[in-house]
Parts: structure tokens; sequence; C-alpha cells
């Protein structure tokens, strides 16, 4: 049995959908506000709660997928089991979310209990490959090296899987607020620009835990991305998840935008 910790975003859906298929046993712990039929309502602070259902139903893998935002520690309400682990969820909350997650990995193995890969079974959503018409030029590879190098040098502190760059010169870095609110800034500071030039580089964190908070992209992705003109995005090989593929590369094609995973 495997057990489905869902946030919000299109992601979940595309699990769901994949495991039917697969014809696999599946929970769904839903954590957010959408109405996933047949699913379970559970806050973050109910650890006992949790590890219960996770028992009754006789779960052995689960799954983190889509976003869930992070409440502040304080507005928790944390249950006995919550509680117990109070010094180490200080400690995470202290360092960002990777490190929530990690707790949250180790909880689950004290109970047999193992987090599995987000795309273990949608390998389909992963790139390895140029899949759109248009490609990056020297000026957009150039810019892709910097930006990389800049979220290479932010990954210590467990944040930014994100950056705009156009022409060397940096646009903005993703924070709390996540890849396509940060576009929608962007589009704000630039709002009469007419030629397509700079690039989205979203990326992994050095030592990030595939198996949870994968960096994603889907079709509003791709839509603001043209709205802001940019000439492409720079993706990881294999390291990143690409929802709405069809629809978005349809519209990436059109606009002349390319999708391209790096090495």
């Amino acid at each position: 049995m495997i057990a489905i910790f869902a946030g919000s975003g299109h992601l979940p859906k595309e699990i769901f959908s994949s495991l039917h298929l697969s014809k696999k046993k599946f929970i769904i712990l839903n954590l957010s506000n959408k109405n996933y039929k047949n699913s379970i309502k559970i806050k973050l602070g109910q650890f006992g709660k949790i590890i219960k259902i996770l028992k009754n139903n006789k779960v052995k893998e689960v799954i983190f997928a889509g976003y869930v935002k992070r409440p502040r520690l304080e507005d928790m309400k944390l249950d006995l089991k919550a509680i117990s682990y109070l010094p180490k969820l200080l400690n995470a909350f202290k360092m960002g979310d990777g490190n929530i997650l990690n707790l949250a990995k180790s909880i689950l193995k004290e109970n047999k209990i193992k987090v599995i890969a987000s795309h273990k079974y949608t390998k389909n959503l992963l790139l390895n490959k140029l899949i759109t018409k248009s490609k990056p030029n020297n000026i957009d590879l150039k810019d892709y090296k910097k930006g990389s190098k800049i979220l290479k040098a932010l990954s210590k502190f467990d944040n930014a899987q994100g950056v705009i760059i156009d022409n060397g010169y940096i646009l903005a870095i993703e924070a709390a607020e996540g890849t396509d609110e940060m576009l929608k800034r962007v589009i704000k500071l630039r709002p009469y620009k007419k030629k397509p030039s700079g690039v989205l580089i979203k990326l992994p964190k050095e030592k990030q835990s595939l198996n949870y908070d994968l960096p994603t992209i889907g079709f509003d992705t791709i839509n603001l991305c043209v709205k802001l003109k940019l000439k492409g995005i720079f993706l990881k090989k294999n390291k990143n998840i690409f929802l709405n593929q069809k629809k978005s590369i349809d519209l990436a094609n059109k606009n002349n935008l390319f999708i391209s995973p790096m090495k």
C-alpha cells in the first residue's frame, strides 16, 4: 500500500492517475484545500494521527507531492507525538524546507515506512532531451552557466531553485513564493519589453533528496515565460518534473520558446 501526502497543484493528480493505471493500491492524505476524492484530511502537526493512519492501512511507501504552504511553527497545533519531536522540529524549521522534509523522512523510517521518489510511477514526466523546435544560442548558454553557479552557491541555504538571467543580468532569484510568482514579479518590472531575451533556470538544489521537492514546471510556468518574453527554460536532465506536457510544448513552439534539459 502506498500513501500520498498531497498538496496543491497538478502533480498529485498525475500521480493518482498513474497509480490507477498501474493498478497500485494507495490512500491520499490531503494537506491542501483541494477536494481530492476519497482523501483523508490531515494537518502537519498531527504526527500521531498520521502514523496511526499509515499503520492501520499497512502502508509501506509514501510519496510527497504538490505544494504545501509552510506554516509558522507557533501556529501549528501539535499533538503529543509531534511534541515529542519538538527539539528536532525547532532545529528543522530554522534550517529550511529540505530539512523539514528530511525530519519527516526519518520519523517515517523509524516506523518502517519508506519515502519514495514522487516520479517513481510517473517517469514520463521527467525530461531527458530538447523537446521544442527552438534551441538555446551561445548567449543563452552563458546565462545558464551563470545562473547554475548562482543556484549552486545558494543551495547551502536550502532555498532557491530558480533564477532569471538576461544577457548576464540577474532579474530575479526564486524565494519562498515559488517560480510562477517570481515570474509574475519580473513581468511587473518590465511591462514594456518587446524583444524576447533572457532565460529561466530551474534546477534541483545541491545534495537535495530527489525523493521529494523535485523542481516542477507546467503550463502556467510556460505561459508566464511567454508573457515575460523569455527565450527559454533550462532544466536538469531527468531531475525536473514537467506537467501538462503536450499543451505546454504546443504553446512553447508557437512562441519560439525553448525547453532544454542540461546534464
